[in-house]
C-alpha cells in the first residue's frame, strides 16, 4: 500500500513538473517570435523613414489591402523612384515581409513579419511634406505588434 501511494505521489509530482515545462516552453517560444516581430518592425521603420526623410516627393501611397509607398529620390546625377510594399515571402513559410523596389526593378526583402504598412500624409498631393509611417507585424500567435514614425521631406522640391 505504501509503494502505491509513493508512486502516485510521484506520478503527481512528475505531471506538475511537466506542466509547469512545457508551460515555460511555450512562454519562452512565444516571447522570442514577438522579440523577432519587434526587430523586424524597428529595421523596416528605420530603413524606410531614412529613405523617405530624402524623398524629393511624395509620388503615391495606396493604404488599401497591404499598404504602399512610392516617392522619387534626386540625388547629384541620379533620380530614382522607390517603391515599399508588403508581399509574400516565396520560402514555406509564406510569411508577408516588406519589399523595396528601384525604379521597379528588384524585390529586396527588408523586413519579415511585417503585415501592414500604412502611410499617413499631412496632406494628399504634390505639396505633402511631412507623412507618418506605420509598420504592424506578427509571427504565429505571438499578438500584432505596431511600430510608427513621422518623417518630414528634407529634399522637398515642387
Amino acid at each position: 500500500m505504501e509503494l502505491l501511494v509513493a508512486m502516485f505521489l510521484m506520478v503527481v509530482c512528475l505531471a506538475v513538473v511537466n506542466t509547469l515545462f512545457a508551460f515555460g516552453l511555450k512562454s519562452y517560444f512565444l516571447y522570442m517570435d514577438r522579440v523577432e516581430v519587434q526587430e523586424n518592425l524597428r529595421i523596416g521603420i528605420n530603413r524606410i523613414s531614412r529613405e523617405v526623410r530624402l524623398a524629393s516627393q511624395l509620388l503615391s501611397c495606396d493604404n488599401s489591402g497591404r499598404g504602399r509607398i512610392t516617392f522619387k529620390v534626386v540625388d547629384d546625377s541620379n533620380e530614382d523612384v522607390i517603391s515599399y510594399a508588403i508581399k509574400v515571402s516565396g520560402d514555406s513559410e509564406a510569411a508577408y515581409q516588406l519589399i523595396r523596389s528601384v525604379n521597379g526593378f528588384g524585390n529586396n526583402p527588408v523586413a519579415r513579419y511585417v503585415h501592414k504598412l500604412a502611410v499617413i500624409p499631412d496632406q494628399v498631393g504634390p505639396d505633402t511634406r511631412t507623412v507618418t509611417l506605420i509598420l504592424t507585424g506578427e509571427k504565429g500567435n505571438s499578438g500584432e505588434m505596431e511600430v510608427s514614425t513621422t518623417v518630414t521631406l528634407k529634399n522637398y522640391q515642387r
